[in-house]
């Protein structure tokens, strides 16, 4: 099983977390939460529930048309997502990033149409306007488009650019004159790739590229990613790769990240826009049992054992350093160095824990006795009760994180005494030996 392990499981799930493009994608992800979390700062002061006298307030003072600016931010994901990516892969292909994101937003804007039907509500005439964006293909559901524009239209112009297929200019032109230009014929290259792209689109029934690929591929990938069953074996994965050492965290999100952003910024959409956030499988539904239980295998309880139960100096010293790190969801010290990693003693509720907690979080969230998390954060070291309030979720959503957070205490005791007697034991022996060689002296 070791052999397995090492020599196949190991191997092959670092080859995806040290994939370049899906380390780009991911971190494209992580650059454009700042943009999401805007709009989250606003819709959260539109939704605070503070009765009526507060949305009549906002309406009357003006305050809530300028609070809406948040979904118009939101609506905009895929602009943000291409440039970060852009940028990234510019890094990664060892070409100017910031020339490698232009042309990949370019890449978007030459196949994304400049006009959009609209529907006369009253009579169902439909009216070709010209000149406008419409801005759903710049939003959620036209992120996977955005995601092969930015790979594709990275790579042909790394490509150009490591072959030197550009302008050069004299060398007494000034550097500052001279690089921009030898842009031109590689930027050229992908306009006229996407343009090409555009025009074959056109003629068919869907349109436009965001439409087929929306259609033939997001929805229904969409639709099995983010499928509860999906959600389970993903978690299982991320967190079979942690006890093997391998950080699964970012393994998983890397794959999956682009799927289950499409849902969390709609019930964002929706939060902000005052309508039900419905979507229970989503980014950050699938963090709330990751992260804010104490991190990877919801190791809070382990930690408070530790701190408080454990009779083994060993034990008993780690688990004052690692209690704080613990109540912010930094678990690394507890996984490497407890350690969880290849521990057979701890498998069990490492691995059961987190699926449990999701199976009953998600049947509370689909039942309505919880809230589902509408907002969204990039920063995961906040303590889970506080998170699940910023989260959208409420006082609801909160009381569930702490239960939870009490009953990994509970899950975890048995195991950790059993490792605790063991540490107690070794311990003693060690003493033993240690009084038997100062008899001998």
């Amino acid at each position: 099983m070791n052999d397995f392990i090492q020599n196949k499981v190991i191997p092959f799930a670092q080859k995806i977390e040290n994939n370049f493009i899906l380390s780009a994608i991911s971190g494209a992800f992580m650059k454009v939460m700042p943009a999401l979390l805007g709009g989250a700062v606003f819709s959260l002061f539109q939704g605070l529930p503070l009765g009526d006298w507060y949305t009549n307030f906002l309406s009357s003072t003006g305050i809530s048309d300028a609070l809406a600016v948040g979904v118009a931010v939101c609506n905009l994901t895929a602009l943000y997502f291409i440039f970060a990516l852009g940028y990234n892969l510019g890094e990664k292909f060892n070409v100017n990033p910031f020339q490698t994101a232009i042309v990949s937003l370019l890449s978007l804007l030459l196949v994304t149409p400049f006009s959009y039907n609209n529907v006369d509500s009253t009579n169902g005439a439909v009216t070709l306007i010209k000149n406008v964006i419409p801005v759903d293909n710049l939003g959620a559901s036209g992120i996977f488009t955005a995601m092969l524009c930015g790979i594709i239209g990275a790579y042909v112009f790394a490509f150009a650019v490591n072959h030197n297929w550009k302008i050069k200019l004299p060398d007494s032109v000034p550097e500052m004159v001279s690089k921009p230009f030898e842009a031109v014929v590689p930027a050229f290259l992908v306009s006229a790739l996407f343009l090409l792209v555009r025009s074959g689109f056109a003629v068919t029934s869907y349109g436009n590229i965001q439409n087929f690929i929306y259609t033939m591929v997001q929805a229904p990938l969409v639709s099995l990613g983010n499928s509860f069953p999906a959600m389970l074996i993903s978690m299982l994965i991320l967190l079979l790769l942690w006890w093997v050492g391998i950080h699964g965290t970012s393994v998983v999100l890397s794959v999956m990240m682009v799927i289950w952003m499409e849902p969390a910024i709609t019930n964002l959409n929706n939060y902000m826009a005052g309508e039900p956030v419905t979507l229970v499988t989503t980014y950050m539904f699938f963090f709330v049992f990751c992260q804010f239980i104490g991190g990877p295998g919801c190791l809070f309880g382990l930690t408070c054992d530790m701190a408080i139960f454990a009779k083994s100096e060993r034990f008993k010293a780690f688990g004052k350093v690692c209690f704080v790190p613990g109540m912010f969801n930094i678990v690394e010290p507890v996984i490497f160095g407890f350690p969880i990693v290849l521990n057979p003693i701890m498998f069990i509720p490492f691995i059961l824990t987190p699926l449990v907690f999701m199976i009953i979080g998600y049947l509370l969230m689909v039942t309505g006795v919880v809230n589902i998390p509408a907002l969204m954060l990039s920063v995961m070291t906040i303590p889970g009760p506080i998170a699940g309030f910023i989260l959208g979720g409420g006082i609801s959503l909160g009381i569930m994180i702490v239960i939870m957070c009490l009953l990994s205490c509970i899950i975890y005791y048995p195991f950790f005494k059993i490792c605790d007697n063991q540490a107690l034991e070794a311990e003693k022996k060690s003493n033993q030996e240690k009084t038997l060689e100062e008899n001998k002296i």
